[in-house]
């Protein structure tokens, strides 16, 4: 949107003062209008002119991913060879719209983390965290039809009773070949 009012402005300068007989004050207003566009998208793609942070928390309570009784698990794969970033999978709340239904929690450029407590139900909290315009004006001159707003970070947090195991797939895969061979 600041691209075309630089351009309405551009144009319409040298219609406003071409009665004047040194064309240079219409040179000048263009120019300075077109700099000062050109400085606020650079501000606004360097530091997010007219952007502020908001955050969200949202918080479910999951259930195990086992169907078993006797254990209750919480599984994660690993990506990568690092191990720094995961994906969660549980099963998501009985009361959400669509119970029984596989959740996933990927963890690239979020942070998780897993606490056991002696609460009975397990639960996610997801925070977060994104750009939004701060006024209507901001909206006006920055936003770029048809695309979304970043978010910078997310924070999935995992609260689990203690009966819970937290396990990597191949220790689920191995945990589940040991109770096959038991019954």
């Amino acid at each position: 949107m600041l691209i075309l009012l630089l351009i309405v402005l551009f144009g319409g300068s040298f219609f406003f003062f071409a009665n004047l007989h040194p064309h240079r004050t219409g040179a000048i207003t263009s120019a300075l209008f077109f700099g000062l566009s050109i400085l606020l998208l650079v501000l606004n793609m360097g530091t997010h002119l007219g952007l502020t942070k908001t955050t969200n928390n949202n918080r479910q309570t999951i259930r195990p991913t086992s169907t078993s009784q006797r254990v209750q698990l919480l599984v994660y794969q690993p990506l990568g060879t690092t191990n720094n970033e995961r994906v969660y999978v549980y099963n998501g709340d009985q009361k959400s719209p669509l119970p029984g239904k596989w959740g996933l929690a990927k963890t690239t450029r979020v942070a998780s983390s897993v606490t056991t407590t002696n609460a009975k139900h397990a639960t996610l909290t997801l925070t977060t965290t994104k750009y939004t315009y701060q006024n209507q004006l901001a909206k006006v001159l920055f936003a770029i039809p048809g695309t979304k707003l970043a978010t910078t970070q997310q924070v999935a947090h995992f609260t689990v009773p203690k009966s819970w195991l937290v396990l990597s797939s191949k220790q689920a895969t191995r945990l589940k070949r040991l109770f096959v061979k038991s019954c």
